[in-house]
């Protein structure tokens, strides 16, 4: 239930993309300025334009805001589909689910392009091996310190895309990665 109900607030802030912008407070632990290791950026085979954190399952490369049609056909079949009329880009915002993850879309001209990639489960991970309800200190190890924190939610962006950890207890809880669109 607990899980359920985490997964609709995350569900709800995305669908409210029509809001004001976004406030985050750096860390005020952050003294240091440790940056992302280059080789976690990567660009993907399907957009030579998106850059930053990309999710990888089964060999398919989700980067954000990578055009849709491509990583969708890799991915094979989902197992649920929704859409709605999106209020930050016109068109379609649509949610497309899968063993362990959702991917949500977004509409530009007619085109769809990856949004997000939300983690459901423990049984998919990032590709440096953080998943659902390890430890804080793995991600802190292996992203480093220069993230934003607010409400126990670790954020580290990364070009155009940006990947979330929302901690309780010192167990990441929730992963997203998500474009940054501006």
């Amino acid at each position: 239930m607990k899980r359920t109900g985490l997964l609709l607030i995350m569900l709800i802030l995305l669908l409210t993309g029509c809001g004001g912008k976004e406030n985050t407070s750096k860390d005020l632990d952050d003294n240091k300025d440790n940056s992302i290791p280059v080789e976690f950026a990567e660009k993907s085979d399907n957009d030579e334009n998106s850059e930053g954190y990309v999710f990888e399952y089964n060999g398919t490369k989700v980067a954000m805001n990578g055009k849709a049609d491509p990583i969708l056909e890799n991915l094979g079949e989902y197992i649920d589909y929704f859409e709605a009329e999106s209020c930050a880009f016109g068109g379609l915002d649509k949610i497309y689910t899968y063993g362990g993850f959702e991917l949500h879309t977004y509409e530009i001209d007619g085109v769809d392009h990856v949004a997000s990639v939300i983690f459901l489960d423990d049984s998919v991970s990032t590709k440096e091996g953080i998943y659902l309800y390890c430890g804080l200190d793995d991600v802190l190890l292996i992203y480093g310190d220069n993230h934003t924190k607010s409400s126990g939610m670790y954020t580290y962006e990364l070009d155009k895309s940006k990947i979330s950890f929302l901690v309780e207890d010192d167990k990441v809880v929730s992963i997203e990665y998500a474009a940054i669109t501006e």
